[in-house]
């Protein structure tokens, strides 16, 4: 249980972290998970264009076109999962940056 829960919180904070720093962008916020979904195609950036960008930047960020149909096609995705807290940390400037 102790294990359960320690996994738990370092998940909701790497989610809190990613949403601090693409606050500002068209982003769904999961309840758990771990991933957060940016509505590219609603800034007017194909997601596909918005990955590439977002690597030029160090920024793995994968489109979601073939995961879920014509919905999921408009998402770029952010898996913050496994990433330490002081690398989410660099992800606003660089979002910024790659999609303005």
């Amino acid at each position: 249980d102790q294990d359960l829960s320690r996994v738990v919180a370092t998940f909701q904070e790497r989610r809190d972290e990613t949403l601090r720093q693409l606050e500002g962008f068209p982003v769904i916020s999961p309840s758990g998970g771990w991933m957060v979904l940016m509505d590219t195609a609603s800034m007017g950036i194909d997601p596909a264009d918005a990955s590439r960008r977002m690597l030029e930047q160090k920024v793995a960020a994968t489109q979601m076109r073939g995961w879920g149909g014509p919905v999921a096609e408009r998402y770029l995705r952010f898996v913050y999962s496994r990433e330490p807290i002081e690398r989410l940390q660099l992800l606003g400037d660089r979002a910024r940056k790659a999609l303005g």
